[in-house]
């Protein structure tokens, strides 16, 4: 199902000076592929799918490459198994093999014939057995509107250098990173923490905002530091659990928008790389962020729209022990 969202585009347009632009605003219209509905649960963005006609419960995850099922989701589905290669992540390293489906389906939108990884790990969360990655969500312009519980899939036409945040006059935009020669494999938008900059990945799957451990230091907070106290453990995709301390920061920004006073997460996530090593970041823009606002990721324009819709926009989870 397609439609054209031209007429609130064009108050959109209008409202506000533009950067230079290539394309004339009269002449762009957002084509919208499929919405799937987005439920929140325990700050993970859960949607519900089909394989073959069979439900699976997704989480929404634009920080994973791949779309991928559990080993146990893909047995209980009745699924064949190809294949047998290692990948790293959070937490270590897991085994990765493949299956091809007939179908896969969500909400409006579905893939006839496809490929999806299935990997050695436990599922994302009790009765959640798929992780939807950005072997699906580059291949659009998404519109993550956690409030009124969708997202929404769009292929944008003679929009080049349009503002496409369609559903205000007001709005903050900020680039995103192109990352292996011109293919945007992840999300990374710039930022500032306490000044430092660095790029953010925009991480649905993570239920809230986190700091590499390098990164914290840069932006001259430390683990022995005043007001320091111990943050939850986070396993990742291996057997290997990150140690975690929530700190306070003075700002954090992100284009136009600055935020004063937040207190967040942050630990090794980064595995001893250095986050301003080429494609690297330096930390990730969690659930709490996300929900916080209306996001556009316009990868048709490398670039990212958002409104602010909630506070507090940043949320960790409660600390454990105090120093």
């Amino acid at each position: 199902m397609r439609f054209t969202l031209l007429g609130v585009f064009l108050m959109s347009a209008l409202a506000l000076a533009a950067p230079a632009a290539s394309a004339d605003p009269a002449d762009c219209k957002l084509a919208k592929v499929a919405e799937l509905p987005l439920r929140l649960e325990h700050n993970q963005a859960l949607v519900e799918t089909t394989i073959n006609g069979q439900p699976v419960r997704a989480l929404l995850d634009t920080g994973a490459d791949l779309t991928t099922v559990s080993k146990s989701g893909a047995e209980r589905l009745g699924l064949e198994l190809t294949g047998n290669e290692r990948v790293h992540g959070i937490g270590g390293e897991v085994r990765m093999g493949m299956v091809m489906v007939s179908k896969l389906a969500a909400g409006d939108w579905w893939a006839a014939n496809t490929i999806i990884h299935v990997a050695e790990h436990d599922d994302p969360a009790a009765g959640v057995e798929m992780i939807l990655g950005q072997d699906i969500f580059a291949q659009y312009d998404i519109d993550l509107d956690v409030a009124d519980g969708a997202v929404r899939f769009f292929q944008p036409r003679d929009c080049a250098g349009v503002p496409l945040a369609y559903w205000a006059q007001t709005y903050v935009q900020a680039p995103l990173r192109v990352l292996n020669g011109g293919v945007r494999r992840h999300n990374q938008v710039r930022v500032a923490i306490n000044g430092y900059e660095t790029w953010a990945l925009l991480d649905t799957g993570a239920m809230a905002t986190q700091l590499f451990t390098r990164t914290a230091h840069r932006a001259n907070v430390n683990e022995d530091g005043a007001g320091i106290t111990r943050g939850p453990t986070f396993h990742g995709v291996g057997g290997k659990s990150v140690s975690t301390w929530v700190g306070s920061f003075d700002t954090f920004t992100i284009g136009e928008e600055t935020i004063r006073g937040v207190r967040l997460d942050f630990g090794d996530f980064s595995t001893g790389f250095d986050p301003d090593a080429a494609e690297m970041f330096g930390m990730m823009l969690g659930m709490d962020f996300i929900k916080a606002h209306r996001i556009y990721i316009a990868n048709s324009q490398g670039k990212i729209y958002f409104t602010n819709v909630s506070r507090p926009v940043f949320a960790p989870p409660q600390p454990a022990v105090a120093n």
